[in-house]
C-alpha cells in the first residue's frame, strides 16, 4: 500500500486519533497533501492549540519511517483501515482505529465473542469462565480478550488449551508483554491466534490507553460476555462500547453479597441478556441448530500424520498458499489432504480457497 507510510507516521502521534484522521483524508483530499502543510498549518488545520503537539507533529514521516523498520524487522502487519484484510466487524465501529498492528494471524471467518471481567476474580467465577470457554471453543466459536490479568487471562489460557482460537487486543505496542509475567500466554496467542493493537510498537502500557482498547475488543466480536465486574471495572467500559456498537451483551449474575459482582448484575438490571449457558450465545450466533465440533482425539480417528500437520495450521484460517508455506507440502499434496478432510467434514473450505478446520484439537 503506497499511502503505508502515511498511516504510519499519523499513528506514532497522539495527537491525532481516528476522528482526525478521517477530517485529513476528507478535507486534505489525501494524506500526502497533509503532510506538505507546515507545522502551524497542521496545528491550525487539525484545532490543535497544545504548543507541545508541533515537536510530535513535525517527527511523524521520521518516525513513520521507524515504524515500518520495526514492523518488517518483527514481523508485524500493518492493516489500514482502507484495506480488505482489515476485519470488517471491526470497520463498522464509530472511531474504529485507523491502522492496525498485528501478529500472528486474524481469524475473518469465525464468530467471535468477547470475554471480559475483573482482575480480582472469585474461584466460582474463574470456574464459569472456563466452562464457557470450553463450550464456546466446541461450538467453533473464538474467543477476544485484553491479556489483562483475571477473566482475560483465563479465559484466553483456557481457550488455548481448548485447542481453539483466541485474539488479543493490546492497550500499549504489540511487540510489548504486557502485563509481566503473561509471555508464554502472549507467545501461544502469537503462534495460533493473534494479537493485535492500534498502537505502534514500543508504545508504554500507559493507563489512558485501556479504556480506549476496549471498543476494539468489543468491535472485533460478534458479543459481548460480561463474567463478574465490580461498579468500577474496565469490563464495564467494554460493555458500553458493545451497547454503543450494537453488539449482543451478555452477562452473568453472580452473588448480590459479592461486590465483584456489583457491575455484572445491575447490567442485567439495566438490559443485558442473562446467560446461564454457553449454548444460549452459540444459539443465538450460530442458529437454532448447532452441534459442538468434535474434539479430534488422534488416537480414536484414523488420521494421517499429514493430515494432522494440515489440521495443527488451521486453528486461524489459512489459504491454500499459505498452507503450502507453513507445512512445506506442495499445492498438488495439500489439495490431495484437505479433499480427504474436507470429505470428512473436519475442514471447511471458503472463498478465495481460504480453509478453516472443524474440530478442536486436545
Amino acid at each position: 500500500m503506497e499511502d503505508l507510510i502515511y498511516y504510519a507516521a499519523l499513528s506514532s502521534t497522539a495527537f491525532i486519533g481516528p476522528k482526525r484522521f478521517e477530517k485529513i483524508k476528507k478535507d486534505c483530499g489525501s494524506l500526502s497533501s497533509f503532510f506538505k502543510l507546515s507545522s502551524q498549518e497542521k496545528m491550525s488545520f487539525l484545532g490543535i492549540r497544545n504548543p507541545e503537539a508541533i515537536k510530535s507533529l513535525d517527527s511523524m514521516m521520521e518516525k513513520g519511517e521507524k515504524i515500518i523498520d520495526v514492523c518488517k524487522k518483527k514481523n508485524i502487519k500493518m492493516i489500514a483501515k482502507d484495506e480488505e484484510a482489515y476485519p470488517s466487524r471491526l470497520k463498522e465501529i464509530p472511531d474504529a482505529p485507523f491502522l492496525l498492528y498485528l501478529l500472528g494471524e486474524f481469524n475473518y471467518s469465525m464468530k467471535l465473542v468477547a470475554i471480559v471481567g475483573t482482575r480480582n476474580t472469585s474461584r466460582e467465577a474463574e470456574e464459569i469462565n472456563e466452562w464457557f470457554t470450553r463450550e464456546l471453543i466446541d461450538f467453533n466459536i473464538g474467543i477476544v480478550s485484553g491479556l489483562a490479568k483475571g477473566h482475560d487471562t483465563i479465559s484466553q489460557k483456557t481457550a488455548i488449551e481448548k485447542g481453539g482460537y483466541t485474539a488479543a487486543v493490546l492497550g500499549c505496542g504489540i511487540d510489548i508483554i504486557y502485563p509481566a509475567g503473561s509471555e508464554e500466554l502472549y507467545n501461544a496467542i502469537k503462534v495460533s491466534g493473534a494479537i493485535l493493537s492500534e498502537y505502534p510498537p514500543g508504545t508504554e502500557p500507559l493507563r489512558q490507553n485501556f479504556p480506549l482498547r476496549n471498543r476494539i475488543i468489543s468491535g472485533l466480536s460478534e458479543a459481548v460476555l460480561v463474567i463478574q465486574a465490580p461498579e468500577k471495572s474496565g469490563a464495564l467500559i467494554t460493555a458500553e462500547y458493545a451497547e454503543l456498537q450494537k453488539k449482543e451483551l451478555y452477562a452473568i449474575p453472580g452473588n448480590p453479597k459479592d461486590p465483584r459482582n456489583t457491575g455484572s448484575n445491575r447490567l442485567i438490571q439495566k438490559g443485558a441478556k442473562i446467560v446461564l449457558n454457553p449454548e444460549e450465545i452459540a444459539v443465538d450466533l450460530l442458529g437454532k441448530k448447532v452441534e459442538k465440533i468434535r474434539r479430534l482425539e488422534e488416537n480414536v480417528l484414523d488420521i494421517s500424520g499429514e493430515e494432522n500437520a494440515v489440521l495443527k495450521q488451521l486453528s486461524a484460517e489459512k489459504n491454500i498458499e499459505e498452507l503450502s508455506l507453513s507445512t512445506g507440502y506442495s499445492i498438488v499434496d495439500l489439495n490431495h489432504i484437505l479433499t480427504k478432510l474436507e470429505i470428512r467434514s473436519l475442514v471447511t473450505q471458503y472463498p478465495g480457497r481460504f480453509y478453516a478446520r472443524n474440530v478442536s484439537l486436545g
